[in-house]
């Protein structure tokens, strides 16, 4: 892939965050250009650093739009459970980092437990990495995508399951998907890393679509109230739709054209 191809397919997989994000949280925080900016500058500045490196350019546009999807994302939840600070009253389930219950303040405190989340991803990764080569490689991505899916469901127990109870159906979801979107992404890749980040991106946005877009009048949990103030945006956030779908139609795409 061209350095110019990896970060058009980067922005897109950018744009589809940012789309999901704004449709999601705009009947409770209105529409904010800030954060639909956001998502592009991290999705466009994670594809340019791919395009620099060159095992990157070895990979289908399939794996990198997944890729870029899975790394933006973790930029983005580093950034708002462990650098941000923000109001949390208007919030159910903090959006920063909390030991049990309290809420962590303290800026050291938090980033030492953003590089054990950081740490957590890349120990998984080495993890992984010791499979026994006489699986096949299909076998070896379903357990990766199966494993981080554990993984993130662990974490997503502990974050919200101290507030709102634990979900065992909640629970299978990512796990669920992690291991369908790994046994997709082997069939593009040969190299870990991209296997397991391509896996992540599968797994996020099949969560994303099935439990939140496609249910009507989803809202969510994190916030206190089930009906959001601005809501004039149940109506207008119809138009983020089309576009969001259309990044549909591009993973597909870019999926059925297997090397």
């Amino acid at each position: 892939m061209s350095s110019e191809m990896i970060i058009v397919v980067g922005l897109t997989a950018g744009l589809h965050a940012a789309l999901y994000g704004a449709y999601k949280d705009s009947p409770h925080e209105s529409f904010l250009m800030r954060r639909f900016l956001r998502e592009l500058i991290f999705a466009t500045g994670i594809a340019g650093t791919l395009a620099a490196i060159s095992v990157a350019r070895q990979e289908t546009p399939f794996v990198i739009y997944l890729s870029v999807f899975a790394l933006a994302r973790i930029v983005t939840e580093f950034w708002k459970l462990f650098l941000r600070v923000e109001p949390q009253e208007g919030f159910r389930i903090p959006t920063q980092i909390h030991w049990i219950r309290n809420v962590v303040h303290h800026p050291a405190a938090r980033l030492l437990l953003g590089t054990g989340f950081l740490g957590g991803i890349y120990g998984c990764y080495r993890l992984f990495c010791l499979l026994p080569t006489t699986l096949s490689w299909q076998t070896a991505g379903i357990i990766t995508g199966f494993g981080i899916g554990i993984a993130e469901a662990l974490a997503g127990g502990y974050k919200d399951g101290m507030i709102e109870g634990f979900s065992f159906y909640k629970f299978l979801k990512s796990p669920t998907f992690g291991a369908l979107g790994g046994w997709i992404a082997s069939f593009h890749t040969a190299h870990p890393a991209f296997l397991l980040l391509a896996a992540i991106g599968s797994m996020r946005m099949f969560n994303e679509l099935l439990f939140k877009m496609m249910v009507r009048d989803y809202t969510p949990g994190k916030f206190k109230s089930l009906v959001g103030p601005f809501q004039e945006w149940m109506s207008l956030r119809r138009y983020f739709l089309v576009p969001y779908a259309a990044t549909w139609v591009l993973y597909v795409f870019l999926f059925v054209r297997i090397p």
